[in-house]
């Protein structure tokens, strides 16, 4: 099958080009002929290559892309096509771009589905991790003398920054990284890092803090809370980083078990009896962080959720099975 992977805004703004190419070559490990290729150079190679699928991947914010040309120009070529959605539910108030479409989308947030009107045959697929971004090395955890207890990676939204600081007030040592940090939280540096630099950060950690981002960017009408996890969760748990997943809802469960890595917590206390057993059992730590990175290249690398989004669109009569 020949699938191209692109994106819902142009290169210019798009931070996270980096995931079309972890999706292509999903593709590409499934036996699939895949590239990435961004917008300004997607409409002309409609016109030269054959496809059998266009998937249009990340954000559909940017108003200068003319969604309802670009279907109508693959559609014309004899090419499916399929959106799968990165930003919701902080965009979803955009899915009116979508609905006379009458494409399927596919939604990283299991919430969303009950509100996309039934032109866009919604179904959840959450994001996930590539081999690409994990080296043949030891898991982070394997590392017996952590010099600081938590690690955080990611924009300074306002309840991270609120729960950063409680923590750091408990007497957690903190290491975060990331944009938009305040210069008063210790710890904390304003650098964006690739996968080679969070598995440095992340070695450095007892424990990752997975948080979510409770930021309305586009979410006002339904107010959808968030409860899938982000691609973060599952990067970190392949690089055999051990996580102490703060989120809205305990769907991180559906994704990962007790003993996969990844702890749900709710409170101070849980955090610092979990750094008290870490310190204190090395192995244990190490023994998580191997079961997470085996967890996630058995179910949740990118390869896996390309073969669930072609059976669907199988399913639906929209591809070739």
């Amino acid at each position: 099958m020949r699938i191209l992977v692109s994106s819902g805004t142009a290169d210019a703004i798009n931070t996270n080009q980096r995931l079309r190419q972890r999706i292509a070559h999903g593709f590409r490990e499934l036996g699939h002929h895949s590239r990435a290729l961004g917008l300004n150079k997607l409409w002309g190679r409609l016109e030269r290559e054959p496809l059998d699928l266009l998937l249009i991947t990340g954000s559909i914010a940017d108003p200068g892309v003319d969604l309802a040309g670009l279907v109508r120009r693959a559609q014309g070529r004899g090419t499916a096509v399929a959106f799968w959605l990165h930003d919701d539910p902080y965009e979803f108030d955009l899915h009116w771009r979508l609905e006379a479409l009458h494409c399927p989308v596919f939604s990283n947030e299991a919430n969303c589905l009950a509100y996309y009107p039934s032109s866009c045959l919604a179904r959840a697929l959450a994001l996930a991790a590539s081999p690409l971004d994990a080296l043949p090395l030891d898991p982070v955890a394997g590392n017996p003398d952590p010099e600081v207890d938590l690690g955080f990676c990611g924009v300074a939204f306002p309840q991270r920054v609120a729960i950063l600081r409680q923590l750091a007030a408990a007497g957690l040592t903190l290491a975060c990284w990331g944009d938009g940090w305040p210069d008063d939280l210790a710890g904390a540096v304003n650098c964006r890092l690739g996968p080679l630099g969070l598995r440095q950060l992340y070695r450095r950690c007892c424990f990752v803090l997975n948080l979510g981002r409770e930021v309305p960017i586009a979410n006002r009408r339904q107010q959808i809370a968030s409860s899938t996890p982000g691609p973060r969760t599952f990067e970190a748990a392949l690089m055999g980083a051990v996580q102490l997943y703060l989120g809205q809802s305990p769907r991180v469960a559906v994704f990962y078990g007790p003993g996969d890595g990844v702890i749900p917590v709710s409170r101070v206390e849980e955090i610092q009896n979990l750094v008290e057993r870490a310190r204190a059992d090395p192995s244990w730590r190490r023994r998580l962080g191997e079961a997470a990175a085996r967890h996630t290249r058995r179910h949740h690398l990118y390869r896996h959720r390309c073969h669930d989004l072609l059976a669907a669109l199988g399913a639906e009569g929209l591809i070739a099975p």
